[in-house]
Formats: C-alpha cells, structure tokens, sequence
C-alpha cells in the first residue's frame, strides 16, 4: 500500500506458494488439520513457523462463528484469589481449546458493562463475570446475544443463565456468629466506598442480621477509600476506637486490609485479640504469616473457577447443566486475631 512503512505481515497465500501447496490446503492444515494428511500438514506448519504466519482469527471466527475465546471480567488485578479463579477456569477449558481473555471492572458496573460490551463485539464463544449484580443494560446485552455466561463467587439462585459460587450473606452471619459465640458483642465492619460488590453487602447484611437474632448491638458501618487489594487502610481501627470506644470487633470485607489492620494494631500499641478482634474473608499467605494469625473466612477459589469453568464448557458443547446454580461451602479459620 502506497506510503506505508514498517514490515508487512505473511500473508496465508505466501505460506502456501512457500509450502508448494495450494491457499485452500494451507488454510486447512491450519485451521481443519483433519482434511489433509499428516506429511502435508506438518511441512506447512513447518514453513508458516519460519515465515512468522500469523492466522487472522477474526477472519477464522467469521467463517466458523467460533472464537475459541472466553471473555473474563473481574473486579481487581490486585488480590491473588482471582488469579487463582482463573487458573481454576484456565484448566478446563484450555484442554478444550478455548483461551480466556481478561478484563478489568475496577469494582464499577460501567466498566463492567462497557468490557462485556467489547467482547460481545469480539464474538466471544462464553463470559464469566464476577458476582451477582450487574447493570440492567449489561445483563439485557447478555439476554440479548444469547452467549452462554458464569457468574462466579456470589452464590445466585436465579441466575440470568448460571452461577456458581458461595452465600456471602451466610458467610458472614457466620462470622458474624463465630465472634458472639466468643464474647464480642460490639462489632464494626469495615467496607470500602464506591464500589459496586456484591460480596461486599452481603457480608455485611448477614453480620447485620445474626446480630440482630442475638439482639446484638448493630455493627457499625465504615468505609474506606483504598483498592481491597492494596492492603492499606487499616489504620481505620484507630478511628473505629476513637469514635466507638465500645467496639470489640473490626470485620473487614476483604483479608488483606485486615492484615494491615493487625499491622497497625501492633504499631500502634492495641492488644489483638484481648483489646479488639479482627476478622475478615478471603485466604493468602500474609493471613497465615503475620502475628497474631488472621482469623479468617476461606472461601473455595480455585474449585469456583474449575465448576465455573466446567458449567461453560458444558453448555459450550450443548449440554444443559444438571443445575444452573451451584452452591459451594465455606469455612471460618479461626487463628490467633479472633
């Protein structure tokens, strides 16, 4: 093309005039190895690796309305539980041919919405979203296009196609009871401001509710501003102390803020567990490496990425899932901090 630089890219018909093969025979030793022979396909491949031949999937994808692409969304690249998800998904369904593409929603529903957008438009062959809530018109573009869809991590009994994952809200009742059953009868909870997570209400609506069951004083509401995956944000328990000396618990929403919070506490002179319990969810090394150990909620990360992983790749392959909803546990680790 007239005033064009750089190099240009090895086209389809130069790997086949290089091989001596026809473009139909080169296209299907790439794309439908199973109509040519062996020989032919390997000493095509062969010549197409040497040149640096690229296939345009986006023309593949045209003409097979496949992609072979699993669009994923979550909500922070910061907290190793979701690389850990991935992996999980990434074991099923790469055996099968598929590669996940990754998205960012920062914790806000338009991001969210704008990345389902995008890969819609790059006719993904499925999506895994994180949580439960969504924007109306994400979840209307998803009813729309048909493409088989995972929500994961927030237990849906009624999703828009299927969900896997575990009851927040009971989590954190759980917890919420676990601190009762040890004395604590003033708590706090510790949530982060302006983000869209679903997770993160639940929990607190069943630490709300146990306390009220037990006719428990209603623990208080803080919010930070920090990322939950950042860790900071801790020295929020000297303010919780200063303005609610009658405080004897802090549930954050996350685990690693909580770290930062024992951190805090020992820097700052507050006696964990005998002045004040942390808590909070999630599971990673620094849980189990600082002292006092965290008391946390461990949920089942990589087994939510493998059954989401497995209820796409089902539907992927025609099957209808025994259960469009699958509930999974979870398991209160009680160490040292509470």
């Amino acid at each position: 093309m007239e005033g064009r630089t750089g190099p240009v890219p090895v086209r389809l018909e130069d790997v086949a005039a290089a091989a001596g093969v026809s473009t139909i025979t080169a296209s299907r030793c790439i794309s439908n190895p199973g109509r040519v022979s062996e020989r032919t396909r390997k000493h095509v491949l062969k010549v197409a690796n040497a040149m640096g031949y690229v296939p345009n999937l986006v023309a593949s994808s045209l003409v097979s309305a496949r992609s072979n692409v699993i669009g994923v969304v979550v909500p922070t690249l910061a907290n190793p539980i979701h690389g850990m998800v991935l992996q999980g998904a990434a074991d099923i369904l790469e055996p099968a041919g598929y590669k996940l593409l990754l998205g960012n929603s920062h914790f806000h529903r338009h991001n969210e919405l704008e990345l389902v957008r995008t890969f819609l438009g790059h006719r993904v062959d499925g999506i895994l979203l994180t949580g439960k809530d969504h924007a109306e018109e994400c979840l209307d573009l998803l009813r729309r296009s048909g493409t088989p869809l995972v929500e994961m991590f927030d237990y849906n009994p009624n999703p828009l196609d299927m969900s896997v994952g575990s009851s927040n809200f009971d989590a954190g009742a759980s917890l919420g009871q676990y601190l009762l059953a040890r004395g604590r009868r003033h708590l706090a909870y510790v949530g982060h401001t302006g983000l869209d997570d679903s997770r993160m209400m639940g929990r607190l609506e069943g630490l709300r509710s146990v306390c009220a069951l037990h006719d428990a004083t209603p623990p208080r509401h803080y919010e930070i501003t920090s990322d939950p995956g950042s860790g900071n944000g801790g020295e929020v328990v000297s303010t919780i102390l200063r303005d609610a000396p009658e405080v004897d618990a802090v549930v954050f929403a996350g685990h690693q803020v909580a770290v930062g919070a024992i951190r805090h506490a020992l820097d700052t002179g507050i006696d964990v567990p005998g002045r004040l319990a942390i808590a909070g969810f999630g599971e990673s090394p620094i849980a189990r490496w600082i002292s006092p150990s965290l008391t946390t909620v461990q949920f089942p990360v990589r087994e939510t990425g493998v059954e989401a992983g497995r209820l796409l790749l089902g539907r992927l392959q025609g099957q209808a899932p025994a259960q469009r909803a699958v509930r999974l546990s979870f398991e209160i680790l009680s160490r040292e901090s509470a």
